[in-house]
């Protein structure tokens, strides 16, 4: 079998060089290149583009999707308008990752969000978003979710729905995970359900139920080295591969 071919939405940024002011760029990190490689996928990036052509054609080439993390998503793409903590946005990006996903999607391929991916993909099947996890009711969202520094240390700890795919993709019901968002889901979308929560009753993973294999979280992973992180990138890079023609 032939290694798994993994399409990655990049992030995106503008230029604030002096040679090259206001430029646009499409990025991966490279934790997320390296994850992918070492637990045997081809990873292959995907630049954001409106032509629908395009997006089709990426979705027949890959054999999973990964949507990376990134800036807060646009609250019109959920039905709402914009409170002042939403952080900076990038509509295009939006556009472009829900056309994807779902062209993905329709074929049955296995998606994989990590942070913004997690979250993007709660958007795209119908699901909306807390802007802030400040905007959340009582004592929710009360633990440090930006921890701003030692990407590989797990800060706190979420624990994990028995019978999830996530529980047997890491192969653990409690986990130690680093955080780096301040955005949240918070009305599930339809045909998913939450499969690892935080103390505070922020939701830090979800997966389809029915159909392929879609499955979000709200850490990540990629920048983690420990067995759970590995695990999580081989069962679903395993289940690329399977997805093979």
């Amino acid at each position: 079998m032939k290694q798994p071919l993994i399409g990655i939405a990049p992030g995106t940024l503008t230029v604030a060089s002096t040679m090259f002011p206001g430029r646009q760029r499409d990025y991966v990190n490279r934790d997320y290149l390296r994850s992918v490689t070492k637990n045997g996928g081809t990873p292959l990036v995907l630049p954001v583009t409106t032509d629908p052509a395009t997006i089709a054609r990426y979705a027949e080439l890959v054999d999973g999707l990964l949507l990376c993390g990134g800036h807060d998503v646009d609250p019109q793409f959920y039905g709402e308008e914009p409170l002042a903590a939403l952080g900076a946005i990038d509509p295009q990006r939006d556009a472009y990752e829900l056309t994807l996903i779902k062209a993905v999607h329709a074929q049955q391929k296995p998606v994989l969000g990590i942070c913004r991916g997690m979250q993007v993909l709660n958007v795209c099947h119908g699901g909306t978003l807390y802007q802030d996890i400040g905007a959340m009711p009582g004592e929710q969202g009360r633990l440090k979710h930006m921890q701003g520094q030692l990407p590989a240390y797990g800060i706190h700890h979420v624990a994990v729905s028995r019978d999830s795919v996530l529980a047997t993709a890491v192969g653990e019901h409690q986990l130690a995970v680093n955080s780096f968002h301040h955005q949240a889901v918070r009305r599930v979308a339809p045909g998913f359900e939450v499969t690892a929560v935080a103390d505070d009753q922020v939701i830090e993973a979800i997966e389809q139920t029915t159909g392929g294999l879609q499955l979000g979280v709200q850490w990540h992973p990629e920048m983690m080295t420990d067995a759970a992180a590995t695990n999580l990138f081989k069962f679903w890079i395993n289940a690329c591969a399977e997805r093979q023609d």
